[in-house]
């Protein structure tokens, strides 16, 4: 008897236990306005903005890919899933993520573009009137970039060369 008790018991302890937990899960949507170390505040479709903690066990990911906190930026769609007042278990954000710096070897060089070959395949980064290269820490002329040569590519918001930092061979 007072284990068909237990068991009755625990069985009803186990169907509820979900439904409690579920009624905790709060997910936040809405529009990434300021990302800091600890906290993502986000914008939902009625106006109002959310500030949702973050901690060091929160799983991110930037367009359906492991990411860093780093990585989220503000006018990103975001999704963040937490219980009660905890930092977020998963925060999900979506947009466009434009490099801000491109490493590998050049296989096309032109005067308003250079082909890139490296870790995400080959890339086309335009250059500009303000594109600055440098060897060794002295600026040189855009007319040193040679097919062949290992360089490192700092890109502008708008995605052109701001500046190409040409690298020793071991680097």
């Amino acid at each position: 008897m007072r284990t068909a008790l237990v068991v009755g018991v625990s069985i009803a302890w186990l169907a509820a236990a979900p439904q409690a937990l579920a009624a905790d899960r709060v997910v936040e949507r809405g529009i990434v306005q300021s990302v800091t170390p600890s906290a993502v505040v986000l914008r939902a479709l009625d106006g109002v903005e959310i500030e949702v903690p973050v901690g060091a066990r929160t799983r991110i990911r930037v367009n359906g890919v492991p990411a860093t906190l780093a990585d989220v930026r503000p006018g990103f769609v975001a999704e963040a899933v937490h219980f009660g007042t905890r930092p977020a278990v998963r925060l999900r954000a979506y947009g466009r993520v434009i490099a801000t710096t491109l490493r590998g070897r050049l296989v096309g060089v032109r005067d308003a573009w250079l082909v890139l070959r490296g870790g995400s395949g080959r890339q086309r980064v335009p250059l500009t009137a303000q594109t600055v290269v440098r060897r060794a820490g002295r600026t040189v002329a855009p007319l040193s970039l040679r097919v062949g040569m290992r360089v490192e590519v700092v890109r502008a918001d708008d995605g052109s060369a701001q500046v190409v930092r040409i690298l020793r061979r071991g680097r």
